[in-house]
C-alpha cells in the first residue's frame, strides 16, 4: 500500500517560504509585545520610584519632627517623676497645665505596600529593592513605636486630675511613665538611625507649620510645675 502526501499548491519551496514568513511575523509580534511590556514596567518602576522617594522624604520629616521634641519629652518626664515623688510623700503638686503628649506625626507606608502588590518593585534592580525594603521596614517600625508612645502619654493624662485618683490609678500611672520613658529611649535610637541610614538620598520634608501644630508644640514644651 502506498501513501501519497498532498503537494502544496505552488510547490514545497513556495510553501516553506510562506511558513517562514508566518514564523518571522509571529516572532516580530512577540518581540514587539515584549518591548511594549518592558517599556510599560520601566515606566511603572520609574513612577513608583518617584512616589516612594517622596514617601521617604515624608518619613524622614516625621523622624526629624520627633527628634526636635526630644528635649520637651525629657523635661516632661522629669516633671512627672517629681509629681510621683511628691505623691509618695503624701503631697500633691498642682500642675500649671495639662501633661499633654508629643505632637504626633507618622510618615506614610501605604505606597510601599501598593508598590509590592503591583509588582513594580520586582522590576527594579537588587540594590534599589534592598534599599527601599530596609528603609520602609524601619519607617514602619518608627511609626509603630510613635503610636505606642502616644498611648502611654494619653494614659499619663490622668495626672491632670490627681484629686480623683486612687492608689490603683497611681500604680497604673507608674507603669505608663516607665513605658513612656522606655519608648522615648527607643525613639532616640530609631530616629537617629533612620536619619543617618535610611534617607535614600532624600532630605526630610518640611512639615506644615500650621497654627494648631505650633500651639500644640508650645503647650507640650511649656513647664507644668
Amino acid at each position: 500500500m502506498h501513501f501519497h502526501l498532498p503537494k502544496p499548491l505552488h510547490g514545497w519551496r513556495e510553501f516553506a517560504g510562506e511558513v517562514g514568513i508566518i514564523v518571522v511575523g509571529v516572532l516580530i509580534a512577540l518581540g514587539a509585545e515584549q518591548i511594549v511590556e518592558t517599556v510599560h514596567w520601566r515606566d511603572q518602576a520609574s513612577a513608583t520610584r518617584s512616589a516612594l522617594l517622596q514617601d521617604a522624604s515624608n518619613n524622614l520629616g516625621a523622624a526629624l519632627w520627633r527628634q526636635k521634641q526630644q528635649g520637651c519629652v525629657n523635661r516632661r518626664l522629669d516633671e512627672i517623676a517629681r509629681v510621683f515623688e511628691a505623691h509618695s510623700r503624701g503631697q500633691r503638686l498642682s500642675l500649671r497645665g495639662p501633661v499633654g503628649h508629643p505632637v504626633f506625626y507618622g510618615g506614610p507606608q501605604t505606597g510601599w505596600q501598593i508598590a509590592l502588590s503591583s509588582q513594580a518593585v520586582a522590576h527594579m534592580n537588587l540594590k534599589e529593592k534592598l534599599g527601599f525594603g530596609d528603609a520602609f521596614d524601619n519607617y514602619a517600625n518608627m511609626t509603630d513605636v510613635l503610636k505606642r508612645e502616644q498611648d502611654a502619654w494619653l494614659k499619663l493624662g490622668l495626672l491632670d486630675h490627681q484629686e480623683i485618683l486612687n492608689e490603683t490609678d497611681w500604680s497604673a500611672l507608674h507603669q505608663s511613665e516607665a513605658e513612656a520613658a522606655s519608648l522615648s529611649a527607643r525613639m532616640q535610637i530609631i530616629t537617629t538611625y533612620v536619619l543617618a541610614n535610611n534617607t535614600l538620598g532624600q532630605s526630610p520634608m518640611q512639615l506644615p507649620d500650621t497654627p494648631g501644630v505650633a500651639a500644640a508644640f508650645h503647650r507640650f514644651c511649656s513647664p507644668i510645675l
